[in-house]
Formats: structure tokens, sequence, C-alpha cells
């Protein structure tokens, strides 16, 4: 009988730690609405068309820089690597 506390014990920890996982959730929560028993919408925010056309080439122009330097990266490290190679097989 003396193991009943430390299982009263585990079953509170266990309480604790499932409270503590959806603590950080409540910032989202806000903008989620429930409207059925198991359906959640969520809300985003209104902007016109023209900040959209704005933030969607804002994204594309950063993925455009993005791709230049991996290739640029990938083509410096190529002409390093056969550089090396005929200065070693020489």
């Amino acid at each position: 009988m003396s193991y009943a506390g430390h299982v009263l014990e585990m079953i509170k920890r266990m309480r604790a730690n499932r409270e503590m996982l959806h603590s950080h959730k409540k910032g989202f929560r806000d903008h989620i609405e429930i409207k059925e028993k198991r359906r959640t919408f969520v809300r985003f925010k209104k902007i016109s068309k023209e900040e959209m056309k704005e933030v969607k080439e804002h994204i594309r122009t950063k993925a455009r820089r993005e791709n230049r330097r991996y290739y640029i990266a990938s083509i410096v490290v190529c002409i390093i690597l056969i550089v090396a190679l005929i200065l070693i097989f020489k």
C-alpha cells in the first residue's frame, strides 16, 4: 500500500505535463473558430489584392535570390574541386 503515493504523484505529473503541452497553443487559439463539434476554422487576416501581389512578389524574389546563391555556391565548389583534382593528379 505504500506505492499509492507514488502512483498519485505520477498521475499529477502527467496531468501537469499535459497542461504545459497545450499552454503554448493559447495564442493560436485566439484565431480559431469552432462552428461544429469536430470542425475548426482559422480566421485569416484580410488584405487587399495589391498587398497580396506585393507579398507574393516579395516571396518570389526572396526565393530567386536563395536559388541564385545555391547555384553560385555549387559552381564555386565544383570549380575548386576540379582545380584541386588537377593539382593532385599532375
